[in-house]
């Protein structure tokens, strides 16, 4: 018997059995209703299931070892994307919550790491909110009785919450949500200080906590969301006309912090760009490129997606003159003078989702003018023509632009000549000169009509 035992555990452990963990949430009122599920990665909500809830609500699927551990979201469009997040790591998982406000109503069923989790959102945020209500009474009454009495209360506050923590890294020491936790205190002063001292504070300690060397981490929302709140400790301070300056040495900070790991900081570095791109601060994205750059410098070799991005902030920033030379090489008609007439350059495929709904925009808009003062070029990354000649066929509009394909891909000679790492990416160019890089539709409408290229 003990021989056969034996030979059971080893066919468990290496004929390909995986585990299952079963993964659900009850959602009250909400029978027969879809979700979106997710993981999380940083500020990205990626999609892995669709989910069908049964007729009490029950939304269910199942995790096998393949899941990689982290953070997932449940996110329901029909509730203004209402989310309801949750830890997975190698056990079941069992979630109930209201549909009128699931986010509000969580409650953990099955799960320690999970249990865990939420009792630390929940004590956290009755002690922030306690301080905060603190600081506001030390800052605005008057009066050296009360105020000892509020700075006795504080330090009350202040061990209370400590022995809380203390008692959730005794239960959860050594999982996932534990780390979570520690990354995630916002280190308070060892007594009560005025806004400006306290901001001092925050800054020489924001981070103390804050593992950057774990890579699992990514899997969460830990570090995106550390490194927003220490920018807007930064806020305080900021006046119009240095703004930039105080952001820049927000980011010096985060980065130095996120330089311990090769990957994390390559993920913070991206996290930024995409943060300061969508606030349209173009010398912050600039500077954090540079120094990235600088840091990290490209081989001769290929080029990393992030390599390329920080590249085309750099290299192909506006004002910078645009690689026309492959472009004129690849125009077989020579009809157009790249040096001297209005470019629209645009990059896409027809794997791109966003591309094929933005681009016949771009096309359509652009035949419908009687003169235009500009030329629409569109370069295709796709890497077979047939989906390409296809996708234009069932758009006639396309014959008034000018349309090139690369089969070569991300790979292609003008690709990498202006650092293609998504599509679409759009360059207007003006005599030469890299005059725009509008990144959605409307934008693009509102520079060609700000240009006058209409």
């Amino acid at each position: 018997m003990k021989l056969i035992h034996t030979i059971i555990c080893i066919c468990i452990a290496y004929c390909g059995f995986a585990a299952e963990y079963t993964i659900s949430l009850a959602v009250n009122g909400f029978g027969g209703q879809k979700t979106y599920l997710t993981k999380v990665e940083g500020d990205l909500a990626i999609l892995t299931d669709t989910l069908t809830a049964d007729r009490y609500g029950l939304f269910k699927t199942t995790f096998t070892d393949d899941n990689e551990t982290g953070f997932y979201k449940f996110i329901f469009p029909q509730l203004n994307n209402a989310e309801v997040p949750f830890i997975f790591n190698k056990e079941s998982v069992a979630i109930s919550t209201e549909a009128i406000n699931p986010n509000a109503y969580i409650q953990i069923m099955m799960s320690k790491e999970n249990d865990l989790y939420y009792q630390f959102l929940k004590k956290n945020a009755i002690f922030n909110n306690q301080v905060e209500l603190l600081e506001n009474i030390y800052d605005n009454y008057l009066g050296d009785d009360f105020r000892a009495q509020t700075e006795q209360e504080y330090l009350r506050l202040i061990q209370q919450y400590s022995s809380d923590i203390a008692n959730l890294y005794e239960r959860g020491k050594g999982t996932f949500a534990w780390k979570i936790i520690k990354s995630s205190i916002t280190p308070v002063p060892p007594m009560l200080l005025p806004q400006s001292e306290k901001n001092a504070f925050l800054k020489a300690h924001f981070f103390d906590d804050v593992d950057f060397a774990d890579t699992s981490l990514i899997n969460s929302e830990v570090f995106t969301a550390a490194a927003i709140h220490y920018l807007s400790v930064y806020t305080q301070q900021i006046q119009q006309s240095n703004k930039n300056a105080i952001f820049m040495s927000a980011v010096d900070t985060i980065l130095d912090k996120a330089s311990v790991n090769e990957t994390t900081y390559e993920f913070i570095v991206n996290y930024l760009l995409g943060g300061f791109e969508s606030m349209g601060a173009n010398e912050i994205v600039s500077y954090i490129s540079q120094k990235y750059l600088t840091e990290n410098s490209c081989s001769n070799g290929e080029k990393t997606t992030l390599q390329r991005k920080a590249l085309s902030n750099t290299e192909l920033a506006v004002g910078k003159h645009a690689p026309l030379d492959i472009l004129s090489a690849m125009n077989s008609k020579k009809d157009i003078d790249f040096a001297s007439e209005n470019i629209a350059l645009v990059f896409w495929a027809t794997w791109c989702g966003h591309c094929v709904e933005a681009v016949p925009q771009l096309v359509e808009h652009y035949a419908e003018l009687s003169k235009p003062k500009y030329k629409l070029i569109t370069v295709s990354l796709d890497t077979t023509t047939n989906d390409w000649e296809n996708f234009i066929n069932e758009h006639p509009k396309f014959n008034k632009s000018r349309n090139l394909i690369d089969t070569n891909g991300w790979d292609g000679e003008l690709a990498e000549s202006y650092y293609i790492y998504a599509t679409p990416t759009i360059y207007l160019i003006q005599a030469g000169k890299i005059v725009a890089k509008p990144v959605e539709v409307n934008e693009f409408f509102k520079t060609v009509t700000r240009l006058k290229w209409e």
